[in-house]
């Protein structure tokens, strides 16, 4: 997990996913916006959708916010922005390799 500074405030959620700007991957929908702290800010939501177990909804919402913790830990986190990642039905079928890549090539730059 991430730490609770670098999450997006449950309070803020709703505005960036009305009207953050969305940009798509392979594995992720992404909306975002700037913001005036010192850092990025993360969050994840994983839709029923995907699983409809909780267990395994938690389990990729932990992969996800692992793989971000890696690519923090690489220093690549220079950007300003509030992040909300939602992952995409194709992630079902991905291992944890390819999310690590897809979000370092499109999140952590």
């Amino acid at each position: 997990m991430i730490a609770r500074q670098l999450r997006v405030p449950r309070q803020d959620i709703p505005y960036i996913l009305k009207k953050g700007l969305e940009k798509t991957s392979k594995l992720f929908i992404i909306r975002l916006r700037e913001t005036n702290e010192q850092f990025s800010r993360y969050r994840v939501i994983v839709s029923q959708k995907i699983y409809a177990k909780a267990v395994k909804r938690n389990y990729l919402r932990r992969q996800i916010y692992e793989a971000i913790a890696q690519g923090i830990k690489e220093g690549k986190n220079s950007n300003k922005l509030d992040i909300i990642l939602i992952p995409k039905k194709k992630i079902i079928s991905s291992n944890y390799k390819e999310i690590i890549s897809d979000i370092k090539q499109n999140i952590i730059k």
